[in-house]
């Protein structure tokens, strides 16, 4: 049984949909004003998780994340650099895109992007005025925060210790705006703005949207007016998700989201990542050193709702469990391809009193029981992670003993399962034909027998044909000979 822990009641609850077994689930996304950094990427590998396990569940995921591509900081770069708006903006959406492909994220149902749909904000705004929620003052119109009774739900904010003073507001759309007062639904629109064709044309003249409105409308318009669940960074509880529900409750008059979900903040060295300390880490800095699978092994290897400490051993201790896995899988692999049809012990275990076939067995169930409870239990990818490690171990250990064809395949299609759910990517051997395959199991029998020299005759043969082999203690793997085309 599904529990969530719920931002919104502050305790894990058991995950029901308001619409069968389809989850409507939406994430906020990238302000397109730079390259996506850690924390950023930290985020959406987690939201991925989340809709990753829900499918495999068999609920039916409408995901979507929108796109921010015009805000302050959008138009103050774009400004900077003497661009158009859009042009600006789509280098870093590449970007963002890029990114997730490279970690495997599964691309979400919608992206859309504020400046397209300025239409429905317009609606929104519109009949938060009519309602006596929002008010213009100098051509920009404010959420009137005050009026909304259950203004700090999610947070924990209290409006009157805040000392709002009547009329205050900011015009103010930045991401660590922290200001209780009331925020800009739509914003009057500079002449710099209105020269480059930044505005959009509105009853109160020329606006722009502000970020809050943004999110509310393309979650309302894309997936309806009660999202089941919501996702994004602690940083975004307050002031941004907070205006969310004011200003979306207050349009629709229902619940806008049935569990919210965030993540914490991912620090470098034990400090919260900033320009002014110069510890900014972008996707493409860590790629330069590690492959993108165990990039996203790092982000998996901590719970969501615990800071993630970044440092260069924490990368380093991430690489070497993720080489675990692997070899564990190619070792799994490389045995299966060699495997035995007969026998139910293998020729290794025949004076074993045990049945190395019935531990792999029980193991395999026990660690994707493991595995279930651990991501039933709000979403707990270090447990989970743990269980395809104690699958991994008993693959190893049974691969010492025996090799038969039934235990290894259940093996692998536990392993393959939860490392799907997880989001980890693991290479296959090149395939070997039968014959080669036989060659392979009389070499290690050669070499049982000490017969080394028909041993390396096999590996010759086999090199001739681009099979390299590598002789380990669960067995021989085999590599495919890159450099072979070449020399022919």
């Amino acid at each position: 049984m599904l529990k969530i822990y719920n931002t919104m009641t502050r305790r894990k609850e058991i995950f029901k949909t308001q619409d069968g077994r389809l989850v409507k689930m939406y994430s906020c996304g990238p302000t397109v004003y730079d390259v996506p950094h850690l924390g950023n990427y930290r985020s959406f590998v987690m939201t991925d998780n989340i809709r990753r396990y829900l499918e495999y569940l068999g609920y039916e995921v409408r995901h979507a994340m929108n796109i921010t591509d015009i805000d302050d900081k959008t138009i103050r770069r774009s400004t900077e650099e003497g661009i158009p708006l859009k042009e600006y903006t789509k280098r870093y959406e590449e970007a963002f895109f890029m990114g997730l492909k490279t970690l495997n994220v599964l691309p979400a149902h919608h992206y859309p992007r504020a400046t397209e749909n300025f239409d429905y904000m317009l609606r929104i705004v519109e009949d938060l005025e009519s309602k006596g929620l929002a008010y213009e003052r100098g051509g920009s119109v404010y959420f009137d925060v005050s009026k909304f009774e259950g203004y700090g739900k999610l947070s924990g904010i209290d409006l009157e210790k805040m000392k709002i003073t009547p009329g205050a507001r900011v015009d103010k759309d930045e991401y660590d705006k922290d200001s209780p007062q009331d925020f800009a639904l739509l914003k009057r629109s500079t002449e710099d703005e209105i020269s480059r064709g930044i505005y959009f044309t509105s009853k109160w003249g020329k606006v722009r949207p502000g970020w809050h409105i943004e999110c509310s409308a393309l979650a309302l318009k894309y997936l309806g007016p009660t999202i089941d669940i919501h996702t994004g960074g602690e940083d975004l509880i307050f002031p941004h998700h907070e205006n969310e529900i004011a200003q979306s409750e207050s349009f629709t008059g229902r619940c806008f989201v049935r569990y919210w979900v965030h993540m914490k903040h991912l620090m470098v060295n034990g400090e919260k990542m900033s320009k002014s300390l110069g510890n900014i880490i972008t996707l493409e800095d860590l790629l330069d050193k590690y492959p993108p699978e165990v990039i996203r092994y790092m982000f998996i290897s901590t719970h969501y709702r615990k800071t993630l400490n970044f440092t260069d051993q924490f990368a380093e201790n991430a690489k070497s469990n993720y080489d675990r896995l692997r070899n564990a899988y190619e070792n799994m692999l490389f045995g299966l391809a060699t495997s035995r049809n007969g026998g139910s012990h293998g020729d290794a275990s025949r004076n074993d009193p045990y049945s190395p076939d019935e531990d792999l067995l029980k193991q395999t169930e026990t660690s994707i029981k493991q595995f279930r409870e651990a991501m039933d239990d709000d979403f707990n990818n270090p447990l989970a992670v743990a269980a395809l490690h104690n699958l991994a171990k008993a693959i190893n250990k049974y691969l010492l003993r025996a090799r038969n064809r039934a235990p290894l395949q259940k093996a692998r299609e536990a392993f393959e399962e939860m490392a799907e759910v997880l989001g980890l990517r693991f290479s296959k051997p090149p395939p070997l034909t039968a014959e080669q395959a036989q060659l392979v199991r009389e070499r290690e029998q050669a070499r049982a027998e000490r017969n080394f020299e028909k041993a390396d005759t096999i590996r010759e043969s086999l090199k001739k044909q681009g099979i390299i082999l590598e002789d380990t203690e669960w067995g021989t793997k085999w590599s495919y000979d890159s450099h072979r085309d070449s020399r022919e």
